[in-house]
């Protein structure tokens, strides 16, 4: 696990991983027709859970693969760096999605927007925050997510933009913005890293 805080090759197939897993769901959202913000809280959430999953082996297996210990101090300081940040953004999410599944429905554009900005500005301050102890580039893809997040609510605020989970509009599908950020800002990372790899980590 240390390689995950210290090496760039160990962090490339992590946010490769984050990335494709992200598109596929917004493809997913995308295809599957009437749809609710439940539904649509559901998805996500699977998803974020799937892709901690997944990371989690990628890691243990570079770790075993190079007969290194999985839990370090470094690896510690890194999963302490994420953990509240992502479970302050889950628990102001699970409650809003337990009123939705026991019959109180909402309008989409009236829960969605605050969700999906709390979740990208938690996310990225975590990914800041865990950056301390990585690289300059995790840093700046956590301040990519906050700055996400913060014109999705600027924009929201002034009337620009009305999320509706069956637009065929790229642009108002909630949908497509979550693929774009959470699978599109991770697969330009790992296309980064990948190229950058061979260089040492600036730490």
């Amino acid at each position: 696990m240390e390689r995950a805080a210290l090496y760039r090759r160990t962090l490339a197939p992590l946010m490769l991983a984050t990335g494709l897993i992200g598109i596929v769901a917004a493809g997913i959202g995308l295809l599957v027709s009437g749809q609710t913000a439940a539904s649509f809280l559901f998805l996500w959430l699977s998803t974020a859970v799937l892709a901690s999953l997944v990371s989690v082996l990628i890691v243990r297996r570079q770790a075993i693969t190079a007969k290194e210990p999985f839990s370090t101090p470094a690896s510690r300081r890194v999963i302490g760096a994420l953990y509240a940040p992502l479970c302050a953004g889950a628990m102001l999410t699970v409650p809003v999605a337990l009123l939705l599944a026991h019959g109180r429905p909402a309008p989409a554009e009236v829960v969605l927007p605050p969700v999906m900005c709390v979740w990208m500005g938690f996310y990225g301050s975590g990914l800041n925050a865990a950056g301390q102890y990585s690289s300059r580039g995790v840093r700046l893809l956590g301040w990519g997510f906050i700055g996400a997040g913060a014109l999705l609510a600027t924009l929201h605020v002034g009337g620009y933009w009305l999320p509706k989970l069956d637009s065929r509009e790229l642009w108002t599908n909630p949908h497509a913005i979550m693929g774009a950020t959470f699978g599109g800002f991770h697969l330009v990372a790992a296309g980064y890293l990948y190229l950058t790899e061979s260089r040492p980590p600036s730490l």
